[in-house]
């Protein structure tokens, strides 16, 4: 489960061993970091995935303290399709992080024996994996090692996959720094011959290679296209090993084989999403990795299409709707104005309307005074009070 053997770390703990409360069984996957095994929690029972760092990056501080970071940043990330990290800690020596147990099997490896995928499965496993990339983006994450080998399928009784996202070992916050140590510290594959230089051969995206402190959420997004592409073909944009110098020379000049050409039934909509997300621009890509998301929703299954649609439409409507114009702006508040004075008016109609209606006051006159003045006295006393008048109403057209 996991990742597949790539590079042994170096050494790898017995079974029976115990850190902590967590008993190891077997040895699952290795990488450059670490190795992750089979273990149960001694207390409850529940069998669960450890990773544990070499002993060599152990002793590096900066290391180490990185390893920790995945533990931090991983466990911000909360989607069903995104790895769980559950505890972290150090015993005997061991620096170790705890993740739920998957069952399955990763993309990568799903590829090589099953071969190209069909346009609908392709999408059902992407749209999972777009979503949870998204999350993640959403608290400010980008992963930059997303590969089919980080993709993992897992198994459940049904027989169903879920894909879930795994390894977030060199993420990255927006605004975290670039680590003191070097890729080859960290990830493997990787290319180990550009200090600084941080994600696996053959799924880096251009600004990886050019500036590493460029890299952004469009960054995932055309490691994401470069997957979507191996998935549909069957077979890497660019090779896996080979000289490194034409590889980097043809990924930044976006130089590969169409997806078109080693597909020829491969629908041009399908492959035109593949291209945008893969753009040497990333301002030429997808406004978000949700708004290719939702451009994949149409080669889906209609149960995942069903599934994902408001995850996808609402997200992506909120990314490209464009900021009002100027001109635009001028008409609202215009209409606004005319609103206003129009309410003003079938007020003042309203109230003139009521004036018109009330009887005119009837003049009342006074009998002559007892006393010695002569002059006739006039009082005006209206008809009705204006309280006992019913309050007129307006109706809006």
């Amino acid at each position: 489960m996991y990742a597949q053997p790539e590079e042994a770390p170096g050494s790898t703990l017995a079974a029976g061993t115990c850190l902590g409360k967590y008993q190891l069984l077997r040895l699952i996957g290795e990488g450059g970091m670490g190795a992750v095994y089979e273990a149960v929690h001694l207390g409850i029972g529940k069998k669960v995935a450890i990773k544990i760092m070499s002993a060599g990056l152990g002793a590096n501080p900066d290391a180490r303290a990185r390893f920790l970071r995945e533990a931090q940043l991983t466990s911000r990330v909360r989607h069903p399709h995104a790895v769980d990290v559950t505890d972290v800690g150090s015993e005997a020596g061991q620096t170790f992080l705890v993740m739920e147990l998957l069952e399955g099997e990763d993309l990568a490896s799903f590829i090589e024996w099953r071969g190209r995928l069909p346009f609908e499965q392709a999408a059902d496993i992407m749209l999972p994996v777009s979503a949870a990339v998204a999350a993640a983006h959403d608290e400010g994450i980008i992963h930059r090692d997303l590969k089919p080998h980080n993709i993992f399928l897992a198994q459940t009784r049904d027989g169903a996959l879920v894909p879930k996202v795994v390894d977030f070992g060199i993420s990255k916050g927006l605004n975290d720094p670039e680590p003191a140590f070097g890729p080859a510290l960290v990830m493997s594959p990787l290319v180990k011959t550009t200090v600084g230089l941080m994600g696996s051969l053959g799924y880096l995206s251009p600004e990886q290679i050019g500036r590493t402190q460029t890299v952004s959420a469009a960054s995932d997004q055309y490691a994401l296209g470069i997957i979507l592409y191996e998935c549909v073909t069957g077979r890497p944009a660019f090779p896996r090993d080979g000289d490194v110098t034409k590889i980097f020379w043809d990924i930044w000049n976006g130089k590969r084989i169409p997806a078109g050409e080693l597909r020829l039934d491969l629908p041009e909509a399908f492959e035109r999403i593949i291209d945008r997300a893969t753009s040497r621009d990333p301002a030429a890509r997808f406004p978000s990795v949700r708004a290719m998301g939702k451009a994949l929703l149409a080669f889906a299954s209609p149960k995942a299409a069903l599934t994902w649609a408001s995850t996808f439409s609402d997200a992506e409507a909120a990314d490209e709707k464009p900021a009002p114009s100027p001109s635009l702006l001028r008409r609202w508040f215009s209409s606004w104005i005319v609103a206003a004075v129009a309410l003003v008016v079938l007020a003042a109609g309203a109230t003139a309307l009521w004036a018109l209606r009330a009887p005119a006051p009837r003049m009342i006159e006074t009998p002559p005074s007892l006393t010695t003045e002569t002059s006739t006295r006039r009082m005006v006393i209206p008809a009705e009070t204006p309280h006992d008048l019913p309050s007129p109403k307006l109706r809006a057209n």
